[in-house]
């Protein structure tokens, strides 16, 4: 009875100490120079964007040579917005959350929770068009960043568990337990 007491408080551990972690990450680094400051504070403004689909706003964080890398393939500015407008469109309670964001000089790493039910417009993917589901979507995307001599962001690699989406969206059958 006392082994199990102990593996529990070691896994609340464990639970408190990433909560920690990812609300530490959430703060501004006390050491960070003005410039690193800078691109949190652009990166915290390129999520509102993302999340309130301000993507005139969008624009003016990104430069125009733009480009992500991402499981889907790369998109350069104007594709990555068609891409986030289909995908908001698709979700009637489309939500993105950054959980963490991390700027060292040119570069920074962002953790973004995006939600929604499928139950909007129907979704142009690369597999094809997929009719809305009513199911509900979660996807993790993992960024790196990369920022220009203006500050804005240039390059971006993007990785997200592209299987999980796509099951998610209807493509692919979910399995069974």
């Amino acid at each position: 009875m006392k082994a199990s007491r102990l593996i529990w408080f070691s896994m609340l551990c464990v639970i408190f100490l990433l909560a920690v972690s990812f609300a530490a990450a959430q703060e501004a680094t006390p050491n960070a120079t003005p410039q690193e400051q800078a691109h949190r504070d652009l990166l915290d403004r390129a999520g509102e964007a993302l999340a309130t689909g301000n993507f005139d706003l969008l624009t003016e964080l990104v430069s125009e040579a733009y480009v992500v890398h991402s499981p889907v393939g790369d998109l350069d500015r104007d594709g990555f917005i068609a891409f986030m407008q289909a995908l908001r469109a698709s979700l009637s309670d489309f939500s993105l959350t950054r959980d963490a964001v991390i700027v060292e000089g040119e570069d920074a790493a962002t953790r973004t929770l995006i939600t929604g039910t499928f139950d909007g417009a129907d979704f142009a993917s690369p597999m094809g068009v997929l009719p809305a589901n009513g199911q509900p979507i979660t996807v993790v995307v993992q960024t790196f960043h990369h920022f220009d001599v203006e500050g804005r962001i240039v390059e971006e690699w993007a990785m997200f568990d592209l299987l999980s989406f796509f099951t998610q969206l209807g493509a692919f059958p979910a399995q069974s337990n």
